[in-house]
């Protein structure tokens, strides 16, 4: 797959990304981020811009930087994303452009902590309080159990799930 990014007026990418998709048949993904906060003791979630002025295309054949859409202030390269431009525009894509999704997870299930911090720490959950978006994840340092309770955003599932 082929990635491309463009920089547009910040309040348009809605509108560059629809015009673009409609037109010309290219996926188009401009970045959003969920940010939570409590209102009289509720959790709520809101999409932000994340990247504002930012527009990624994504294209089975190779794009050519050769069309005008209105909004739009330049083509960030007018070559194809590589290394880690590539590799971050390929992370939207999985994630559909929305970072700070809830990996959900339920009891028993076999985790590990996404911060770098915590790198290769591997957990079992043993409780989930979906009101406040948490989870306590049972971890072993030194033959001692410890339990920790951590936001959904922060915990992501092993490759074997289930125990």
């Amino acid at each position: 797959m082929h990635a491309y990014c463009l920089f547009c007026e910040t309040q348009k990418c809605d509108a560059v990304a629809h015009i673009i998709q409609n037109t010309y048949g290219i996926r188009c993904i401009y970045p959003k981020i969920i940010q939570r906060k409590w209102v009289k003791g509720k959790c709520l979630e809101e999409r932000h811009d994340w990247l504002p002025g930012y527009v990624f295309l994504y294209s089975e054949d190779p794009i050519h930087p050769d069309f005008h859409v209105n909004g739009v202030i330049r083509w960030l390269e007018y070559t194809e994303l590589q290394g880690n431009d590539y590799d971050f525009a390929q992370t939207l894509y999985q994630q559909n452009g929305v970072m700070g999704t809830i990996r959900l997870v339920e009891v028993g299930d076999r985790c590990e902590v996404s911060d770098p911090n915590w790198e290769g720490i591997h957990g079992i959950v043993t409780k989930v309080d979906r009101s406040r978006k948490r989870c306590c994840v049972e971890f072993t340092f030194a033959n001692i159990h410890r339990t920790v309770w951590v936001g959904y955003e922060l915990v992501k599932r092993s490759e074997e799930a289930k125990q």
